[in-house]
């Protein structure tokens, strides 16, 4: 065993000093997105405020994204917060994890680096052992970090936020992140390829999302959600019941995934996966034959897995339609979102379900939509921002390219700067039509199965709804664009408006904020009834930033040094 894990600490030492800014940047961004947020939502969320917020989340397709609603036998600030914030927040740990194992295990072995360090005096399970411990330490920090921001920020009035509470939700994000770290761990062993790993492991990602998803939404198969990582440190219930049980489980998980990825490990050829690669052809294919060919040749098999889960992802959502009649009718917030353009909603007030439903219908008839239209808008908008991490990931393909030497390469031929890069650009603006088409139509294939009336859900009113938001994602790529360009090494920075955007499009148009706040992303400017509200200057506008944005970091990435990322 001591030849296995020879000079472990050693290398720890080395990923730790790797990961300084890295993995720093990455707490530093959730510390102040998660509880820098506390004062101003706890000023913003007063008790009835919280009370409005729980029904809304009380709806099956909610219930479906952030999880069942446990904070509505006990509303306190601190409760509510906890179970409308801790399952994106866990995803975004999650990712976090996924990029730090896959960057020290698989990243490495693919470039050579961890052949070169097996040249020294090096067990053989020394590297996967070191990114785990790696992984332990950064996760701590988390851990504790979050813990103590909670506790402090939960200090400006009546919380709830106790310590007890708030070391568990710093203590439940850290082994959600241990449980994703072993999990890639696992599948770094199965393919030679990073691209290949790192779309396994954004699947399962998704997988355990949707399994979470399922279970929470139907009571009687709550055990689904306990299989996911997800579901269980919903079940902490932090500032209600602060359960422990959950984390001794995903602890458990850890080590035993941990543990198969370590025999992998030991068994496998270095340089090789579990999954034997297929032989290339004798010759290559025509998309061999130019620059954003290629560009499209590495990351096809991406761009297929997430369309497909976008599309498993809106029939998630369209299974639910089929009582939002039901759901519209007794809820105050979404009257006021869905029925307010159309009719006085105080005349629904103490109806029975069965009559306001009538009544509701009957308005919304007279203006040519459903109720399950106008809520499938506001789903797609959710799934716009979801969405865009798969687009910030395509277009920064093109600095990973360069961080590793390859950019050089392709330049040494008759490739221009312009062309190159206009192949990653090119994939993340089509995507952003194909992602939000998939969730459209996924949500429709599977509503107008479940729904009563299946014309209620128009398939040209969900795709529209759809696609009124792909100039935002657009906007979105030019600053990422701008970013390679100009400032390579900030492109990190995305991500934390990426998480900002996300937040302020499930919260920034029900009141809590001022309305110009809400208008701080480009998903501010998209009207929450599309087929009424859209303005096409409005539109037009947006394209012509986003062309804007994307030409400026065009000029920057031809003016920089090609290498500008490694110094």
């Amino acid at each position: 065993m001591k030849g296995l894990f020879e000079n472990s600490l050693q290398l720890t030492r080395f990923m730790l000093r790797r990961e300084r800014i890295t993995s720093a940047v990455w707490i530093v961004l959730l510390l102040i997105i998660v509880a820098g947020l506390v004062p101003g939502m706890y000023t913003a969320l007063d008790y009835y405020a919280r009370l409005e917020l729980i029904s809304v989340f009380e709806n099956p397709a909610m219930v479906a994204m952030a999880g069942p609603v446990f904070a509505a036998e006990n509303p306190t600030f601190g409760a509510v917060y906890a179970n409308l914030m801790f399952v994106f927040v866990a995803l975004t740990v999650g990712i976090m994890n996924i990029f730090l194992i896959v960057r020290h295990t698989r990243a490495d072995e693919e470039k050579g680096r961890y052949e070169v360090v097996r040249s020294l005096p090096l067990g053989r399970l020394a590297n996967i052992n070191a990114a785990m411990i790696t992984a332990l330490i950064i996760n701590g920090i988390l851990a504790i970090t979050m813990g103590l921001a909670m506790y402090l920020g939960g200090m400006v009035g009546d919380t709830y936020m106790c310590l007890a509470g708030s070391m568990l939700w710093g203590v439940g994000l850290g082994v959600t992140g241990l449980v994703f770290a072993a999990l890639t761990a696992l599948l770094c062993q199965l393919s030679a390829i990073t691209r290949s790993v790192m779309a396994y492991s954004f699947v399962t990602l998704i997988v355990l999302y949707l399994v979470r998803a399922i279970g929470d939404m139907n009571t009687d198969l709550e055990w689904v959600a306990l299989i996911s990582p997800l579901g269980l440190i919903l079940r902490t219930q932090v500032y209600i019941q602060n359960n422990w049980w959950p984390i001794w489980i995903m602890l458990g998980t850890t080590a035993v995934v941990a543990a198969a990825a370590f025999y992998l490990t030991s068994i496998r050829d270095i340089d090789q996966g579990m999954i034997p690669a297929k032989p290339g052809k004798a010759d290559g294919g025509f998309l061999l034959k130019s620059a954003p060919g290629l560009t499209f040749r590495l990351q096809r098999f991406t761009i297929i897995m997430i369309v497909v889960g976008m599309f498993i992802l809106g029939g998630t959502y369209g299974a639910v339609l089929a009582d939002i009649e039901s759901f519209v009718a007794s809820n105050e917030m979404y009257q006021t979102l869905i029925l307010g353009p159309f009719m006085d909603i105080s005349v629904l007030e103490g109806l029975p379900v069965d009559e306001a439903i009538a009544i509701m219908n009957q308005a919304l008839s007279a203006a040519g939509v459903t109720v399950a239209e106008m809520f499938s808008g506001f789903i797609n908008g959710m799934m716009a921002v979801m969405g865009l991490a798969a687009l910030i990931v395509f277009t920064t393909k093109a600095k990973s390219e360069e961080k590793d030497i390859r950019t050089e390469l392709v330049l040494a031929a008759s490739v221009s700067r312009t062309k190159y890069l206009a192949g990653f650009v090119a994939i993340a603006m089509i995507s952003a039509i194909l992602l939000q088409a998939a969730v459209a139509l996924g949500m429709y294939a599977v509503a107008t199965t479940t729904l009563v009336n299946p014309g209620d859900l128009s398939i040209s009113f969900v795709l529209r709804s759809a696609l009124v938001f792909v100039p935002a994602l657009w906007i979105m790529v030019g600053i990422t664009v701008l970013l390679v360009g100009l400032l390579p090494k900030a492109t990190g920075f995305i991500w934390g408006y990426l998480g900002y955007s996300f937040f302020m499009d499930m919260f920034g148009r029900i009141d809590i904020f001022p309305s110009w706040v809400a208008r701080t992303t480009p998903f501010g400017w998209v009207p929450l009834l599309p087929l009424e509200e859209i303005n096409w200057i409005t539109m037009a506008v947006k394209v012509m930033i986003a062309i804007a944005l994307t030409a400026a970091g065009f000029y920057f990435y031809n003016k920089r040094d090609i290498n500008a990322v490694n110094h």
